[in-house]
C-alpha cells in the first residue's frame, strides 16, 4: 500500500501552516512582553551634562528596544513625574536586523533596533527630583504604545545625577 502524493503534500502544508502560526505568535509576543519597569523592557541610558559652575544643564534619555515587528518608533516621548507631564520631541532611528548566524546576538539577530534620543526641558528637572514615581511613554507607528515606570534603582540614579 503507497501514499498518493497528495497526501504528503497536503501533509507538508499542515507542518508549514502550523510552524507559521507559531512563528507569528511567537514574534507578537516577544514584541508585546510584559515588563514591571522601563529597564525591565528595553535598555536605557539615562546622562546628565553639567555646565562650568557645576550646575546641571542637560538631561538625556536613550531608549533602545529590539523587536521583530519592522514598525518605527513615534518622534515623541512622554515623561510623567507624579502629576507633572511632559511631552517632548525626540530623535528615532531603526537599524534594520542582522540576518548572520556566524555573529549571533540575542538582540539583534532578526530583530530590528528601535533607538529613541531624547532630552529633557531644564523645567522638568525639578519634577524629577521631587517625584515618587517617573512614568515613560513612546510608541511605534503600528499603534504599539509603552508606558512604564522607572525601577527603584533607576529612579536613585536619576536623582542622584541631578
Amino acid at each position: 500500500m503507497s501514499k498518493s502524493p497528495s497526501k504528503f503534500f497536503m501533509g507538508i502544508g499542515i507542518m508549514l501552516i502550523l510552524l507559521g502560526g507559531f512563528g507569528w505568535g511567537f514574534t507578537y509576543v516577544f514584541d508585546h512582553r510584559p515588563a514591571d519597569n522601563l529597564s525591565g523592557y528595553c535598555d536605557i541610558d539615562f546622562q546628565t551634562g553639567v555646565d562650568i559652575n557645576g550646575k546641571i544643564n542637560t538631561a538625556n534619555l536613550t531608549i533602545q528596544d529590539y523587536r521583530y515587528s519592522s514598525a518605527n518608533l513615534l518622534a515623541a516621548m512622554t515623561m510623567i513625574c507624579d502629576d507633572d507631564t511632559y511631552t517632548m520631541e525626540a530623535a528615532v532611528r531603526q537599524t534594520p536586523p542582522s540576518y548572520s548566524v556566524a555573529f549571533y546576538n540575542d538582540k539583534t539577530t532578526l530583530k530590528n533596533t528601535n533607538k529613541l534620543f531624547v532630552e529633557f526641558p531644564p523645567e522638568a528637572f525639578d519634577s524629577m527630583r521631587r517625584a515618587e514615581v517617573i512614568t515613560i511613554q513612546f510608541a511605534y507607528d503600528n499603534g504599539d504604545k509603552v508606558s512604564l515606570p522607572l525601577s527603584e534603582p533607576d529612579m536613585e540614579y536619576w536623582k542622584e545625577h541631578l
